[in-house]
């Protein structure tokens, strides 16, 4: 690898659920989906992409989601939190410089309240659309994740922004999940990552561009579909499909260089 990386990342251990709809298709055999989270150390800070679930929710998601939780079968331990994850690595909440919000769907945005300290990169549109979505939508967001009580820092982007200057970690403004949806570019010592976040939803639909039924711009978001396959063919970059758990045995869980 040529340039400027980072120096690695973490795919940290994820929650998961379970799609009602391959539940009622497959019944037990019905895969445990990943809510995705990603911790990337560079030489010049942490940058965390997404914020999971509420940290309150370990050990107790219906307590935090109520029904919801139920209906999709969240499972998060207290050894998933966020906190105690990146204590094993040896860092804290306080060192993280930078986060990446995706989107505000509750799977992404639930500790984002934690880090009032970091800057964090938020597409644009999308804090408007949270507080007022669609009908549609309204049960993908949960405004304690984003009040302004939490005093976030928003830095809001409209285009592909460089963390850091240097090409290793990139911002990729790619709407249309979500107004403001983002996904990121990670350089390495050895490979290249796209962390398609929300993006697609799927490997499958990733190789047939298909548009998410939660999408709220279908158009939108099949040109964001083939705008990051371009990327990827353009830098010879993988895609990692963040909802996907055969994405995540193929990259493997944990330290990746």
């Amino acid at each position: 690898m040529t340039g400027p990386t980072a120096v690695r990342m973490h795919g940290l251990a994820p929650a998961t659920y379970r799609s009602p709809q391959q539940v009622q298709l497959l019944g037990d055999a019905a895969p445990r989906l990943p809510f995705p989270i990603y911790l990337i150390e560079h030489d010049d800070g942490l940058v965390l992409f997404d914020g999971g679930l509420d940290s309150s929710a370990a050990g107790d998601p219906v307590g935090v989601y109520g029904e919801m939780a139920e209906r999709i079968d969240i499972r998060f331990t207290a050894e998933q939190r966020l906190d105690r994850q990146l204590a094993g690595l040896g860092f804290a909440v306080d060192d993280i410089k930078t986060v990446i919000a995706s989107h505000l769907h509750f799977d992404h945005a639930g500790a984002l309240k934690e880090f009032p300290h970091a800057r964090t990169l938020i597409g644009r549109g999308e804090i408007k659309y949270a507080r007022d979505p669609e009908l549609f939508a309204r049960g993908w967001f949960r405004p304690e994740d984003f009040d302004d009580a939490h005093g976030i820092r928003w830095e809001t982007i409209d285009a592909d922004t460089d963390v850091f200057g240097d090409g290793a970690v990139t911002a990729l403004y790619l709407p249309g999940h979500t107004p403001g949806s983002l996904a990121t570019m990670v350089r390495l010592p050895a490979r290249t990552l796209i962390l398609g976040a929300d993006v697609v939803h799927a490997r499958a639909a990733l190789d047939s561009e298909t548009a998410y039924q939660g999408d709220v711009d279908t158009l939108t978001a099949r040109r964001s579909i083939r705008r990051m396959k371009k990327l990827a063919a353009d830098t010879g970059a993988d895609i990692w499909v963040c909802h996907d758990p055969d994405d995540w045995a193929r990259f493997g869980a944990g330290e990746i260089t």
